[in-house]
């Protein structure tokens, strides 16, 4: 043929290879100028082509030659491939000698060599010989006997192969090991030429996808006379890949099982298998879709799920078995099944007697390590061969067998065998079936499962599968059925290396692939967290959870960075903090009560450990599983801890891609900035994504309008981010059922409420004894005794800390800085160093007295005002017997608002009443602060006035008593009514954690309660303060100047009774009670600061009042104020 119309040839075969196949120009390019060289010379080469799976490098060279053959430059443009991977038996060498002699003296253009690094050494030095045209020289002397090569030294045996004049070719995958340059370099020594594909970028690899998939689809089309369109399910788009496209690019080919025969075994076939056994040929269209991923085909009205028509090819069961990581006995134990199957094929085809091999096997091995995967793979591996006359796979525990009722056991263990017959039966956690001599219903399934094994072999495959030394202890019970299970397969624990590789495959077959730098750290979190323990959840297992919560992460992330790379996971996108080591159990026994609290902690561990355990064996369940709770209880009850060991938990089970515990309260949500508590909100809730988002106080949110916002916002994070965050709200038991009622959407995202109850004495006993432990001291007998007592009065005291461990953190510093003082000034032992005894403990009782709010005590030093300290005794008594019944369960008629009306003029006492009530109050735990919130009507008015939200402005008060001064103007304000209504919305909002004293005239306050009696429901007792007598203005006045340091000696003492009786006969005084009191006593510490400056005194004199003073001073405020 002349050069020039070779030169055509090859040209338009280059464009032809360079449209039908993608990513390999340059190969292409290369490929076609060494065939054209050797066709311009009419020369045969040996050629070697090296490259990843998925390169077209058989692909290539098989359309190539048809082309050549199509053009005339090769006799019919056929190849044949010999697979050096299928020649490992003991008459393999001899298999692969006969095919070699035939396959090189056909009619044929070339031969093709793979699966070169599964090739005996022998095979590689003999095909490293061969040259077109020439003879190979053998090892041996052959003789060919029914149809076989075979060793001979008989006269007509012969030690060459004639090697017809074709090309010869070697294709190696570098996948598999390194470049493959070095293997060339070593061992085909007879080639000519090596070119090399690359390997196919993201996108190149989708395109060819879908190259592969029309062109299957095509010929489905005219075959079966459809038409195939392919969309994502929820896509309005009918023309829309991308579902399908996804699903086979997790696909990894390889060099005898590519994506053209992955389609083909996926979809195409299935497809058919529908279409005939269906008899749907000419259906017209079929939509094909994604969901939960697995491949559907709605053909008319029918739904069909692809994988039920499946019908493996050994290739495919064979790619599925190699891209197993790890497995090694149980890989090399199906090898030799099928190394079995050949050979007794050979022996057939030589005539000698065949023998069968049993194929009933125990797996044995933890949780995680594939043992079901592999029995399905087993199945498939025997059907595929030939061995099976079912297609049956029957997958059991021995709750199939057990009915409930012991008498039908025989019957349902008789039904499991009848259904498997023919294929395999796998029975998982099989030592589970028979517990010992007592167990009857167990001896009958045992003996059943024998009985039908011998009397059905070669027509019921059993596979027993569970942990290693429980199935040895079911086998020293039953003699009879270890005889039957020689074949013992043993699945080892994944190495790091292993699991790092598991983690590779299985993100690229969820469309992504790991970052190089990310490799480390896995294998050394791998490491750190490899399971050794028979239940837990590790292994594979815990791969798979660490990959998909990097995928989460990875797919927000995106979001919010487009920038980034979007099949890539990063090191930021994994938890390197995970743990697979937990003992729940362990971990309870250290707290100390809580039942309830780890009742529920233990249901959500069995629900959570049953789902993984599911999820391993592809069973799908519709189990709900939103883990968001609420901690119902006092301050100091565990909550935060709790909180943190569900962080831990779920970490070590792989459910927190992060693993992160995020701490917070109403100041990590609200802003005082208008419009900025949505952004403050969503910014703090992104640091838990991945994690745990705790919220102590939670209720605080539902008091006013911003964090109600807050509540808005995270109501739509929370479900936005299902997956992604557990939330946790934290707060006392009535006021969270309140923040529930603020949005009717917040209970049903938070379907897991604890009660956290308070600690009783010996509880409150056993964390004190632990924290002293812990600290390194020990209690005397009669320390413990006494101790125990103290928190026996502790918590019948009423307080509301008085159940809780802040309490006794508190007690045990101040008992350990009592002991410390002890043994710093007495001579004391070694032995004594760290003991506390009863002294220690009795002192720590009476220093809590002496530093505890005495009531007595400050009402003595209030002049008057009997009215107002009968008030504060009554409510002190309420309180505590209040806080004894919640404690003892015992409900309250007693109105639940704790508000209080004080009417009277100004200067009657009101404040220091009202000091007195709030440090009352705090020193028992009803608010957060001693000091009062104090707010007068008028700041009411103009904050109102500016559009803003009184609650905003009354919430600032919440966890201190809130004193409104001047209640009674209200009636005089024009939005009086919108006010109260307000009011009251604030206070019913809040009841659980709000005190309001309300202060003003009496007529005016008894006016606005009339006015609105359901405000005045809300203020249950009034306490009136009736104006000062002459007598206790005067004892107020002394008391301030002896507070002050003054001293008054008769003269003075009189003097001052006279001038306060002088004015008040003055009815145009305008200060009047306690305000004209503090005024007169400051004009006359004024008057006598100057004298004594005058007078040059002395220090004896320096705070002496003189009646001239007091005189002085009184003519001063008279002046003033009238």
């Amino acid at each position: 043929m002349k050069p020039e119309i070779i030169e055509e040839i090859f040209n338009e075969i280059e464009k032809i290879l360079k449209m039908e196949f993608i990513g390999q120009d340059e190969y292409f390019s290369e490929l076609c100028k060494y065939f054209k060289k050797k066709s311009s010379k009419d020369r045969k080469g040996v050629l070697m082509v090296i490259g990843d799976a998925n390169t077209f490098k058989k692909m290539s060279l098989r359309f190539i030659f048809k082309e050549l053959g199509t053009k005339g430059i090769f006799k019919n443009g056929t190849i044949d491939e010999i697979d050096l991977g299928s020649y490992d038996f003991n008459f393999g060498y001899n298999a692969f000698l006969t095919d070699l002699n035939e396959k090189l003296n056909n009619d044929s253009d070339g031969v093709l060599f793979s699966n070169l690094d599964k090739a005996s050494k022998e095979m590689i030095d003999l095909i490293s010989t061969i040259n077109p045209g020439e003879k190979i020289k053998l090892p041996s002397s052959y003789k060919m006997k029914n149809k076989i090569f075979v060793e001979s030294s008989e006269d007509d045996a012969v030690d060459s192969i004639e090697s017809g004049n074709k090309h010869i070719m070697f294709v190696y995958n570098r996948k598999m090991n390194g470049d493959g340059s070095d293997f060339a370099d070593n061992n085909i020594l007879n080639r000519d030429k090596v070119l090399y594909t690359r390997n196919l970028t993201g996108e190149e690899k989708t395109a060819l996808i879908r190259k592969v998939m029309t062109k299957v689809f095509n010929e489905l089309e005219l075959e079966y006379n459809v038409e195939i369109t392919f969309r994502n399910k929820d896509s309005e788009d009918n023309e829309e890949l991308c579902g399908i496209v996804y699903h086979i690019n997790k696909f990894n080919e390889d060099e005898n099982f590519t994506f053209m025969d992955y389609v083909r075994y996926k979809i195409g076939n299935p497809l058919k298998n529908i279409l005939e056994s269906r008899g749907m040929e000419g259906s017209g269209r079929i939509l094909l879709y994604v969901e939960d991923d697995k491949i559907y085909a709605k053909i008319n009205d029918s739904i069909f799920t692809l994988k039920d028509y499946v019908l493996p090819s050994l290739e495919e069961v064979k790619y599925r078995l190699d891209a197993l990581v790890g497995m090694k006995d149980f890989k090399e134990h199906m090898a030799n099944i099928e190394n079995n199957f050949k050979v007794q094929k050979i022996r057939e085809r030589l005539g000698m007697e065949t023998a069968t091999m049993s194929l009933n096997m125990v797996f044995l091995g933890n949780a995680g390590v594939g043992k079901t995967n592999a029995a399905r793979i087993a199945f498939d591996y025997f059907n595929s061969l030939g061995l099976l006359s079912r297609n049956v796979f029957l997958e059991v525990s021995k709750s199939d067998f057990s009915t409930g009722d012991p008498s039908k056991v025989l019957d349902a263990t008789n039904r499991i065998i009848e259904n498997s017959l023919g294929g395999v039966l796998f029975i998982d956690e099989a030592y589970s079936l028979f517990k010992g001599e007592d167990d009857k219903s167990g001896q009958e399934i045992v003996d059943a499962l024998l009985t039908a094994i011998e009397n059905n072999r070669g027509n019921l495959v059993v596979i027993l599968a569970g942990y290693e030394n429980e199935m040895e202890d079911l086998f020293g019970m039953n003699q009879g059925l270890k005889s039957r299970f020689q074949n013992i397969v043993h699945f080892r624990d994944y190495t790091p290396e292993e699991m790092y590789d598991i983690a590779v495959v299985t993100a690229e077959g969820k469309g992504y692939h790991i970052a190089e730098d990310v490799r480390n750290d896995l294998i050394d979190l791998f490491t750190r967290n490899q399971l050794i323990e028979k239940e837990g959840l590790g292994n594979a297992r815990f791969v798979r959870n660490i990959i998909e919560n990097a995928i989460m992460d990875a797919s927000k992330k995106y979001l919010m960075d487009p920038g980034r790379q979007i099949d890539v996971l990063y090191r930021s996108n994994f938890n390197f903090n995970a743990k697979v080591k937990f003992d729940l159990e362990k971990r309870l026994e250290n707290i100390i009560g809580l039942e309830e609290v780890k009742g529920l902690l233990r249901a959500q561990y069995r629900l959570l450990k049953a789902q993984e355990k599911r999820k391993s064996v592809g069973v799908e369940t519709e189990i709900e599983q939103n883990l968001n709770m609420v901690f119902a209880g006092n301050p100091g009850t565990g909550k935060t801890s709790i909180a943190r060991l569900v962080a831990e938990m779920l970490n070590s089970m792989g459910f927190l891609k992060g693993g992160q515990l995020v701490e917070t309260d109403r100041s990590n949500f609200v802003s005082e900035k208008p419009g900025e508590t949505p952004t403050k909100t969503e910014k703090t809730f992104m640091k838990a994504i991945g994690g745990i988002l705790f919220i102590d106080e939670a209720y605080t949110l539902a008091s006013d309008s911003l964090g109600r916002e807050a509540i808005e916002t995270l109501l739509k994070l929370i479900e936005d981010y299902s997956k992604d965050v557990i939330v946790i709200l934290a707060g006392y038991s009535e006021e969270m059922e309140d923040f529930f009622d603020v949005n009717i959407g917040l209970r049903s995202r938070f379907p897991l409420w604890t009660n956290f109850e308070d600690y009783n004495p010996d509880e409150l006993m056993s964390i004190a004894v632990r924290l002293l432990e812990s600290k390194g001291f020990n209690l005397t007998d009669n320390a413990v005794k006494e101790l125990g007592r103290s928190f026996v009065d502790i918590y019948e005291s009423g307080d509301v800390q008085a159940g809780n461990a802040r309490m006794v953190r508190n007690q045990v510093e101040n008992l350990i800085r009592i002991q410390s003082g002890r043994i710093a000034d007495e001579a004391t032992s070694a032995y004594e160093m760290n003991r506390i005894n009863s002294t220690d403990v009795v002192k720590l009782a009476s220093s809590a007295k002496d530093n505890s709010f005495d009531l007595e005590s400050r009402l003595e030093s209030i002049s008057g005002k009997e009215n107002a300290k009968a008030f504060l005794r009554e409510q002190y008594k309420l309180f505590v017997i209040n806080e004894k019944r919640k404690r003892f369960n015992l409900d309250s008629d007693i109105n639940k608002y704790r508000n209080f009306i004080f009417s009277g003029n100004a200067g009657t006492g009101k404040g220091i009443i009202l000091d007195t009530l709030s440090d009352m109050m705090f020193s028992l735990g009803a608010v957060k602060a001693k000091t009062p919130y104090e707010i007068h009507v008028n700041e009411i008015r103009s904050h109102v006035e500016e559009g803003k939200n009184l609650e905003d402005l009354l919430n600032k008060g919440i966890g201190k008593v809130i004193f409104l001064h001047r209640a009674d103007l209200l009636l005089q304000d024009r939005n009086f009514d919108s006010l109260i209504v307000n009011l009251i919305k604030f206070i019913d909002m809040n009841k659980n954690r709000l005190m309001m004293v309300i202060e003003g005239e009496k007529k005016g306050l008894k006016d606005l309660m009339a006015k609105y009696p359901t405000l005045g429901y809300r203020f249950p007792v009034m306490v009136e303060f009736e104006e000062y007598s002459e007598r206790d203005l005067f004892d107020l006045a002394v008391k301030i100047f002896e507070e002050k340091g003054y001293v008054l000696d008769v003269d003075s003492r009189r003097e001052l009774m006279e001038a306060i009786c002088d004015i008040e006969t003055i009815d145009i005084v305008i200060l009047k009670n306690g305000l004209m009191v503090k005024q007169l006593v400051d004009n006359i510490a004024r008057v006598q600061s100057v004298r004594v400056y005058d007078m040059k005194a002395d220090d004896k004199e320096m705070n002496l009042l003189m009646a001239e003073d007091i005189q002085k001073g009184k003519d001063k405020f008279v002046r003033k104020n009238s």
